[in-house]
């Protein structure tokens, strides 16, 4: 076996994609296939980022989505598992923890193909969140974990997932700390002359719950007041703000691609997120931040004094984003590794790929 059927979905792992893809072209005589689901379908989210990474337009796109998360899992599934069948020489390789992610983990198990999961033993312990269903579970049905940080690596151990003849655990740092390091700002991009907040709003939590949107918008309006805010906007956040009838009174932007958000945020003074992905971006560029979650993906960033996490409520995330400013916060730490995670995993498809 000597192929690799990259699955993604989201614009995050698009991100994880390039990265890896374009390390596995330039080095190795693996053969890759990508398969898209269709989770995230419009130009800006899906095939602008494809352009701008250098990525190949996907194999094969189900076009799946707009479905409840039970639907699209099974829907998803389904077509994974008649795709895989087909495929049998390859391993499939799932990035994070998106429902795309699940739906291809429970096919490749059924199809009896080898599963590969990168950012493997995220763990928030709170199981009403989606993320950490899809996470855990896709877990416990991959042969390989790819773990970002000592921490997930630790829990990964201690959960035995290492145990058994065909399952394997692998610190191999962050594809996102590799994409930040490689890929270059736009030079194009506005940003203000002044000092501004860089925000990003899409957690499912955040966006189904009007009291909680509605806290995260005036806390924003007010911060606005002081220090200017930029919202790139995801399409459903728009959408909800605009259902609940709520006033923004900072700057929003459409869909940024990578280079632009990148050149945002290390532009900014500080960030404030609910995104697992951007709070992880912010410790690459050394910004403060505020993550509006009850249970954060990457604590190893709190306690490094470098964010400060924050529940959906206006007076909260005010107080501590004013707090961020005293902070002595540790930047220097390698949490994520040093930047060359796709290298690691490449040195380690190669060894596994030709065994399995």
């Amino acid at each position: 076996m000597n192929r690799i059927i990259h699955v993604v979905g989201n614009r995050p792992q698009f991100i994880k994609l390039a990265v890896l893809f374009n390390e596995i072209a330039a080095n190795s005589n693996i053969a890759q296939t990508i398969v898209h689901s269709g989770q995230h379908y419009s130009y800006n989210m899906s095939e602008l980022f494809f352009k701008e990474l250098q990525i190949p337009a996907a194999d094969v796109n189900f076009n799946i989505n707009a479905r409840s998360r039970k639907q699209f899992i099974h829907d998803a599934a389904d077509k994974f598992e008649i795709y895989f069948k087909e495929n049998k020489d390859a391993a499939v390789l799932v990035y994070g923890d998106t429902n795309t992610t699940l739906a291809a983990a429970l096919a490749a198990n059924k199809s009896g193909l080898p599963l590969l999961h990168f950012e493997a033993g995220v763990r928030t312990y709170d199981n009403n969140m989606p993320e950490e269903i899809n996470r855990v579970e896709t877990d416990l049905l991959s042969n390989v974990n790819y773990a970002c940080t000592d921490k997930n690596y630790q829990r990964l151990h201690d959960e035995g997932l290492d145990r058994g003849s065909n399952k394997e655990l692998k610190l191999t740092g962050d594809l996102m700390l590799d994409a930040f390091l490689k890929i270059e700002p736009a030079r194009n991009s506005s940003v203000p002359h002044q000092e501004y907040v860089l925000c990003t709003i899409h957690r499912e939590a955040n966006l189904s719950n009007r009291d909680n949107l509605r806290n995260i918008i005036e806390a924003l309006n007010e911060i606005h007041s002081v220090i200017p805010v930029i919202l790139p906007l995801h399409p459903h956040t728009n959408k909800m703000i605009e259902e609940y009838g709520l006033v923004p009174k900072f700057e929003m932007r459409a869909p940024l691609g990578y280079p632009e958000v990148k050149h945002l945020l290390v532009n900014a003074k500080a960030v404030i997120t609910d995104s697992g992905g951007m709070s992880r971006e912010a410790y690459f560029a050394g910004k403060k931040s505020v993550i509006v979650m009850d249970e954060v993906f990457w604590p190893e960033i709190l306690e490094k004094n470098c964010s400060v996490k924050s529940t959906a409520n206006k007076e909260m995330i005010v107080k501590i984003f004013y707090k961020l400013q005293d902070m002595d916060a540790d930047f220097t730490t390698q949490i994520f590794g040093t930047g060359n995670a796709a290298c690691n995993i490449l040195r380690h498809l190669n060894e596994y790929l030709p065994s399995v």
